[in-house]
């Protein structure tokens, strides 16, 4: 059972000593990260759903460095799982996991790379499913948006991402599927939307009771979008 999900960009200036004049400057977008996944540690445990090459589901006890040194990911396999680095997306989730909980999360963490069919690891969620779960899915728009962008401009970059904002901000699976059916165009548009399709997928008969757009804008050229998804009382 879902309890919360947040959604959050893969930014790389969020990693702590990446560009920290960037997250500075972007202080607005880190605060409604930490907004947004705060809530998460009421869950049982918190998945971070990141995109990746290939469809892996790391258990609780992931460790790596913020700076893209080696990571270690320990599970209840012997010997651990050992990978040389994590995906950018994973590495961001962590970090704002740290920015939120400096601390220490309360909750365990799990990773899921989604691979090229989100689905797939729609269904690995799925399967390990604990009691109450939440979500921090990792996720980008558009980085089309202008000439200063990562890639080159394209004016569906807008619509593109007002379709995503629309569905985060209503907290509807199935406008979210939709927003990110075109696998093509969000390839084109150098958009990351495979977590934002295991979000869908895994909320697709049980929306979210409450649902809030904390943070959009593009102002490097990339979408970037916050929001909150909530199941109170549970």
């Amino acid at each position: 059972m879902i309890v919360g999900a947040a959604v959050c960009p893969g930014a790389p200036f969020l990693i702590p000593g990446v560009a920290d004049p960037l997250a500075l400057a972007r202080a607005d977008l880190v605060d409604a990260c930490r907004t947004a996944v705060r809530p998460l540690a009421d869950a049982d445990r918190i998945v971070v759903v990141a995109g990746g090459r290939r469809t892996v589901v790391f258990p609780a006890g992931t460790v790596g460095s913020q700076t893209g040194a080696p990571a270690v990911l320990r599970s209840d396999l012997h010997p651990p799982v050992c990978r040389p680095v994590l995906p950018v997306g994973a590495v961001v989730g962590q970090a704002l996991l740290e920015r939120t909980f400096p601390g220490g999360v309360p909750v365990p963490v799990d990773l899921v790379e989604t691979g090229d069919d989100p689905d797939i690891a729609a269904a690995a969620v799925r399967h390990r499913a604990g009691a109450r779960d939440a979500l921090l899915v990792i996720a980008d728009g558009a980085a089309t948006h202008d000439d200063h962008s990562p890639g080159r401009r394209d004016d569906r970059a807008g619509p593109f991402d007002d379709a995503l904002a629309a569905a985060l901000a209503a907290g509807d699976p199935a406008a979210l599927a939709d927003a990110c059916a075109d696998g093509e165009l969000a390839a084109a548009l150098l958009a990351v939307t495979g977590p934002l399709r295991v979000l869908a997928g895994l909320t697709s008969t049980d929306p979210p009771v409450s649902a809030e757009l904390l943070h959009r804008a593009a102002p490097y050229g990339v979408g970037y979008l916050v929001a909150a998804w909530r199941w109170p009382g549970r």
